[in-house]
């Protein structure tokens, strides 16, 4: 989570989207589409070791944090602070249990 929210502060994510207008967009996005299946597939390893029921759907909805969290950091929110919030709702979401409390 805090490596592709590091990509995004560092303007990785924009380069991508500003290419997917080009003319061969499908080559993007379908690169794109691979890129985050291939992010998922170690959380969805770590989620079956811990014993997740769902590992798979848990995955994505934890991608989804990162999604929320890439849009306020390109919006201009702090990087950091949108950052540890996101890996403590991640934790939080994983475990029940809220980290450094």
């Amino acid at each position: 989570m805090s490596s592709q929210l590091e990509l995004v502060r560092g303007g990785e994510h924009r380069i991508v989207q500003a290419l997917a207008g080009v003319r061969d967009a499908a080559v993007v996005r379908e690169s794109a589409v691979r890129a985050h299946r291939e992010l998922l597939t170690p959380l969805i390893g770590a989620l079956t070791e811990l014993g997740e029921e769902d590992p798979r759907r848990t995955a994505l909805l934890l991608q989804g944090i990162v999604n929320a969290a890439t849009t306020a950091i390109e919006n201009g929110d702090d990087p950091g602070a949108v950052t540890d919030r996101a890996v403590r709702m991640a934790v939080t979401a994983i475990t029940g249990a809220t980290p450094g409390r």
